[in-house]
């Protein structure tokens, strides 16, 4: 998929107004990048089919209202790509202190008051039930759902991009966890993998 196709998608399925604000976004992360490392210098030409939409494609996921947490949020995706499309409110977790600062800094400046963001680790939040929860780039399935097991209830939605071997770790996690377990392909790319589970328990 194209940087063009990318923007034009968001534009579809939102507005333009809705991928003006993702484009500020992404300049915001691009121009941090000089600074400290958020995404991956070759990923920087596409920015929108590798990140803005890759996050953007979760919101229409997760078929619910209520509070959504991001798990190492870490540039902003793909909590910061949920804030911008939506008026739901979003809690950001990133342990890393200039993580957290950017962001904090991103959301001033783009305006955004349904977004909270904290310094810490998952395991350290009190707890409580989101409606969603997801998490990009972070940890082993098995792991993510032993870390936000206080922060769910039967309700809860998980929406976890894995990558290639998300079927895989399914077939790990079902021998522990209980619950509705499935995957979506990735819109930018066919081989990319997104776990979604509801009502998981022990």
């Amino acid at each position: 998929m194209t940087e063009e196709e990318a923007r034009a998608w968001v534009v579809s399925h939102f507005d333009e107004a809705a991928a003006l604000r993702l484009d500020r976004f992404g300049s915001l992360v691009i121009q941090e990048n000089a600074r400290q490392n958020l995404i991956a210098p070759a990923t920087v030409a596409q920015i929108w089919s590798r990140h803005l939409l890759d996050s953007a494609q979760l919101l229409l996921l997760a078929d619910r209202t209520g509070e959504w947490l991001d798990v190492g949020t870490g540039a902003g995706f793909p909590g910061m790509v949920i804030a911008l499309l939506s008026d739901r409110p979003v809690t950001l977790i990133e342990p890393r202190l200039r993580r957290v600062e950017f962001l904090t800094a991103a959301c001033d400046e783009l305006g955004l008051g349904n977004v909270s963001v904290v310094k810490g680790r998952v395991e350290s939040l009190s707890p409580r039930a989101f409606s969603v929860i997801s998490a990009r780039a972070v940890a082993s399935l098995e792991d993510l759902l032993g870390m936000t097991r206080h922060l769910r209830d039967a309700q809860t939605r998980l929406v976890l991009p894995r990558g290639r071997g998300a079927a895989d770790e399914i077939d790990l996690v079902r021998s522990r966890w209980q619950g509705m377990f499935h995957v979506e392909h990735s819109l930018t790319d066919a081989e990319s993998l997104i776990v979604l589970a509801d009502g998981v328990s022990v």
